[in-house]
């Protein structure tokens, strides 16, 4: 491979991945669509290899572990051809003016290998980081909370038009706590400030999997002395730092071949051929540099970042955090969902949001029902189908209608009929369950006025309540409404998980 054209071939390529990522957000989100094809998460061996050590498999765990081994062959390809943060990235930096130009950063590269290592230790120690370090669950939320709702309210109308099941809102940003992942998205692209992709070449985990496999790699940049004039042109034009400064030698595990190097020689002195390691060796080694007291630090701060499974306790006895229908008890739900954010994005009635710190540090990403925004549909088993770790557990119609995540209570001193003595019977009305949840109780009381007056009184049987939220949601009340939905009540010696 020495033709300047595969420069070009690639960038078409990453292209068609980053429209293809995008195509699935936009796509799952319209309620007709079949989310049985949420594949994204399922292309990080980081994600599946954590999860097989906290003892959640994900779904079509295939095509990580194919793309792992691809690595072998051609290198660290995923980075620049297929990963969508990568994508994001690459735009990101043709517009932002980094300080550093391309230099080799040996001494700061070695971070990413003390992330993965320090990610691997805590998951033996029960705590799963891939929602929070994990570049393909980073990007879905960042382009699905925080992109998406804003682009789609302004292309809502051209949306319709393709997707028949579609329908924006009406206002741009609809995900609770949304800020919080757009400000790790933007501050991840701005981190090209210092230099290009900073985040792959120093912070990310998926990537420092890639580097180590991509040392050995087949597929390696070659240099025809013969014919290289020393001009720098290669080393300028290198995204990842992967050079030496006279442009001869390479860093194989910080290539992600990108082959911007084949566009930038004028002379056709490189090309990347398959070569045995031995005959093309690397420059630097992925680990060089870390030292004994790099270990210590990853030893240590990951005993304080797994010590924050304590805060589970707080979140498992908040009375508001709603978990979606089908969710394991909180403990193993936080082992087991990775933050992708899928069941918010599929959600049809906009039901789910991103928890923050009401959940505790081990809790944020985690979806929560958010009843005041959105209610969980009667009918839909959306998220369920698309977990890809079983957190929320795949449930049939008949069983999720039937499956209790909360109890609704009645605020009497803000409910209409119970403190203004005049008759309103939305949340009777708007109760799916068969058998009514919600029953009025027709009860003769005097006013405010002193009359006596004859009042539906809406009652709330908790025996039959499933938490669905739509009486909250569908409350004429302002503010908070007069009927909220809370974590069914538990008898003596059971917990909440």
């Amino acid at each position: 491979m020495k033709s300047k054209h595969w420069s070009l071939f690639r960038a078409i390529i990453q292209l068609a991945f980053w429209l293809i990522f995008v195509g699935s957000i936009v796509y799952l989100h319209d309620p007709l669509s079949d989310v049985r094809y949420g594949l994204y998460p399922s292309l990080s061996i980081y994600s599946i290899f954590i999860g097989s050590i906290t003892g959640h498999t994900l779904k079509y765990a295939f095509l990580g572990i194919a793309i792992a081994l691809l690595t072998v062959l051609f290198g660290r390809f995923f980075c620049g051809w297929i990963c969508p943060l990568g994508a994001t990235i690459d735009a990101s930096d043709t517009v932002i003016e980094t300080k550093a130009k391309n230099k080799q950063l040996k001494k700061i590269t070695r971070i990413k290998i003390l992330i993965l290592l320090a990610t691997l230790l805590i998951a033996f120690l029960g705590f799963n980081a891939t929602g929070y370090s994990d570049p393909i669950t980073i990007a879905y939320r960042g382009y699905e909370l925080f992109l998406y709702p804003f682009i789609s309210y302004l292309g809502s109308e051209p949306l319709s038009w393709v997707l028949p099941g579609y329908a924006a809102r009406d206002y741009p940003f609809y995900y609770y706590n949304w800020i919080w992942p757009a400000i790790i998205f933007i501050g991840i692209l701005a981190l090209s400030l210092f230099f290009k992709r900073f985040w792959c070449r120093v912070l990310c985990p998926l990537g420092a999997i890639y580097a180590l496999l991509s040392h050995f790699s087949l597929l390696r940049r070659t240099v025809d002395a013969d014919k290289c004039v020393h001009c720098g042109a290669c080393v300028k034009g290198c995204r990842m730092g992967a050079l030496s400064s006279d442009g001869t030698g390479t860093i194989e595990h910080e290539c992600i071949k990108c082959f911007d190097c084949l566009k930038h020689c004028n002379y056709g002195a490189i090309q990347f051929r398959f070569l045995p390691p031995y005959k093309s060796k690397s420059i630097a080694h992925p680990a060089q540099g870390i030292t004994r007291k790099d270990l210590l630090v990853v030893a240590g701060s990951s005993l304080m970042i797994a010590s924050t499974r304590l805060t589970l306790f707080a979140a498992s006895h908040e009375s508001y955090i709603i978990r979606p229908p089908g969710a394991l008890p909180e403990s193993d739900f936080c082992n087991a969902c990775i933050r992708c954010g899928q069941c918010m994005n599929v959600c049809p009635t906009n039901a789910l949001h991103p928890c923050m710190i009401e959940a505790g540090f081990y809790g944020m990403f985690t979806p929560r029902l958010v009843s005041r925004i959105g209610y969980c549909d009667f009918s839909c088993t959306r998220c369920g189908t698309i977990c890809p770790t079983g957190a929320i557990q795949k449930l049939s119609l008949a069983k999720k209608q039937t499956f209790v995540i909360g109890t609704a209570y009645i605020i009497k001193d803000l409910c209409i009929p119970w403190s203004e003595s005049t008759n309103c019977i939305v949340c009777e009305e708007v109760c799916p369950v068969q058998n009514k949840a919600i029953t009025l109780d027709r009860k003769v009381i005097t006013n405010k006025k002193g009359e006596a007056v004859e009042v539906l009184l809406p009652v709330v049987h908790t025996e039959l309540c499933i938490g669905c939220g739509i009486c909250e949601n569908r409350c004429p009340v302002s503010g908070g409404g007069a009927i909220m939905v809370r974590k069914p009540k538990l008898t003596m010696g059971d917990s909440y998980g």
